[in-house]
């Protein structure tokens, strides 16, 4: 089978992140609003997110460097760096063109809940606000950043989670994710995906993949 092969660490970064982006899919966005030090609300999305922990439980975010702004970083992660708070807004279809919306690249002094017509909703243990709209919100506090070159990674501790009662199953505390219909990104900047064909696939503990290999050989 031909195999093409690439030195990544030698590629220049456009071609880089477009081959990465392509593999590494699909992947959750995180909506991420936040205020700054003069208390403007922002609300920005970014894909290069994920949980990476659950004791306790971390978040890891890609925010990205911006040579035009302050301290060369993007609103959401000069935000974060000086009030150490910030929201994740779960999205789904139903918030997916106010999400686009708030990806262009406005001033700081822009609030884009107004320009995208997001309801702002008082957070509980953090000073930004969550958007109304989104079926779940996460609240985070910093607990670390990592730099390596122009890659810059926000680390932060879920304090305090809220979500929409039509999404939770009351009686088993579980999620009700296929309601929640989450969108996630795809292999280009405008290409998203639906979440809705899910299948399942168990996995086996280690006993009964044993008793599988035993019962397979006498056969």
């Amino acid at each position: 089978m031909d195999t093409l092969e690439f030195n990544i660490s030698q590629m220049k970064a456009p071609l880089r992140y477009t081959l990465l982006i392509s593999l590494i899919t699909p992947r959750p966005i995180a909506f991420i609003s936040t205020l700054s030090d003069k208390g403007i609300p922002n609300a920005a999305p970014f894909s290069f997110f994920n949980l990476m922990g659950n004791d306790p439980p971390i978040v890891a975010i890609g925010i990205g460097k911006d040579v035009t702004r302050k301290n060369d970083l993007k609103d959401s992660g000069y935000n974060i760096q000086k009030t150490k708070e910030f929201v994740i807004n779960i999205v789904n279809e139903s918030i997916l063109e106010q999400m686009n919306m708030t990806s262009i690249d406005f001033p700081p002094e822009v609030d884009e809940f107004e320009i995208a017509g997001l309801t702002k909703l008082p957070s509980i243990k953090v000073k930004p606000p969550r958007i109304a709209e989104s079926p779940a919100n996460l609240e985070c506090r910093l607990a670390s950043t990592v730099e390596i070159g122009n890659t810059r990674v926000v680390l932060g501790e879920i304090i305090y989670l809220h979500i929409k009662k039509e999404f939770l199953d009351h009686e088993n505390q579980t999620v009700l994710t296929d309601l929640i219909s989450p969108v996630g990104r795809m292999h280009k900047n405008s290409v998203y995906t639906r979440t809705t064909n899910l299948f399942n696939l168990p996995r086996i503990s280690f006993k009964e993949w044993k008793e599988q290999e035993k019962s397979s050989k006498n056969i």
